[in-house]
């Protein structure tokens, strides 16, 4: 497995936000790439800027989101509803590694119950195949 905190920036077909906490980027496969950086606190000021990224980046279009945790993050109660209740992606798959990720990022799926298609993996490979399945078929030439 490669390691997700050593993923390089390929592929790339949007401009490259790079902050002190987190790289959000649309890849050439028409899906938004988010690398949370260790040690992220997110609060609802922070998750309001970081899905203000997305839709700068997405324009008028809606696209799967992919997203990579450190092992040192956490969210707010405030930060993780607000992003449970966003509309602006087609649908996350989140990718994490240890047991608190998937702890969390189980009880951010029951409890606060996204508005789109929401999933947990430990590998990119997968989540990029099942976020696939979500884009708009291509336009035949």
């Amino acid at each position: 497995m490669k390691s997700i905190q050593q993923l390089k920036i390929d592929n790339v077909q949007s401009e490259i936000i790079d902050c002190e906490y987190y790289t959000v980027y649309l890849r050439n496969d028409d899906i938004i790439y988010m690398q949370i950086k260790d040690g992220f606190y997110c609060e609802l000021e922070d998750a309001k800027k970081l899905l203000n990224f997305v839709l700068q980046i997405s324009g008028d279009k809606k696209y799967p989101l992919l997203v990579i945790y450190p092992e040192i993050n956490s969210y707010t109660k405030e930060a993780s509803d607000f992003i449970a209740k966003h509309t602006h992606t087609l649908a996350d798959g989140l990718i994490g590694t240890g047991s608190t990720f998937f702890m969390l990022g189980n009880f951010y799926l029951v409890f606060n119950k996204p508005m789109r298609p929401t999933k947990l993996f430990r590998d990119v490979e997968p989540a990029v195949i099942w976020l696939k399945q979500f884009l708009p078929p291509k336009p035949r030439e």
